[in-house]
């Protein structure tokens, strides 16, 4: 009985000393491994979920600004009484002559009745060189930038058109014409970033389609 009594007491001390024992350098190891890799992973959808936030702001931000620029310039021409397409610039303006396609990198605008053929309101104008979409209202000395960051910037993509309602381009300023343009543009954040492949990280296009409620042509 003795010897059993022992026996139960040397077990009974075993397990307690296994108890109170610290790790093995290995269990050591492998729990940090485990903790490092958990924590690798926490920082990596952190900087992930920042990317995104990044990623989705620009957008909204490229976004809001075309908008902007297309309501501003709906607005105008909505409340035309008169308009018409040419070749134009801060200090100049040309006008499409009739029997001719009705095609052009500038919009002039004027709120009251055709009278004063050289005057306007608001001009519209396609800056290829900066890549703009400016504003210049008369009496002003400078344009106002609508739409920046464009990337359709070759003279011929870049341009208003008047078209009648089944599409077809108009040669004339016979009718109420629907004014055609339209705005392929990247944007990252302002100032602009270009980063990605072709150095642009989106890309957009938006195509905008509206005519005058007050046109009066001749």
């Amino acid at each position: 009985m003795k010897v059993l009594h022992a026996c139960g007491q040397d077990n009974g001390g075993t397990r307690r000393m296994r108890e109170v024992r610290a790790f093995t350098l290995a269990e050591m190891m492998v729990a940090l491994t485990i903790f490092t890799v958990v924590m690798l992973g926490m920082v990596g959808v952190q900087m992930f979920g920042m990317r995104y936030d990044e990623l989705v702001n620009s957008k909204l931000g490229a976004s809001d600004k075309s908008r902007m620029g297309f309501d501003k310039l709906a607005s105008d021409i909505r409340g035309a009484m008169v308009w018409k397409i040419g070749t134009g610039s801060t200090n100049n303006f040309t006008q499409c002559t009739t029997n001719t396609s009705q095609v052009g990198n500038s919009l002039q605008i004027s709120y009251t009745s055709y009278t004063n053929p050289t005057s306007y309101d608001v001009r519209y104008w396609f800056d290829t060189n900066n890549a703009w979409l400016c504003r210049m209202v008369s009496g002003s000395t400078q344009p106002s930038i609508i739409a920046s960051s464009l990337t359709n910037t070759t003279s011929s993509s870049m341009t208003f058109r008047a078209e009648d309602y089944q599409g077809n381009l108009a040669t004339d300023w016979l009718f109420k014409y629907v004014i055609v343009t339209t705005m392929e543009f990247a944007q990252y954040q302002y100032p602009l970033t270009k980063v990605g492949p072709g150095n642009y990280y989106n890309y957009y296009r938006i195509q905008f389609k509206v005519s005058s409620h007050n046109a009066a042509f001749p």
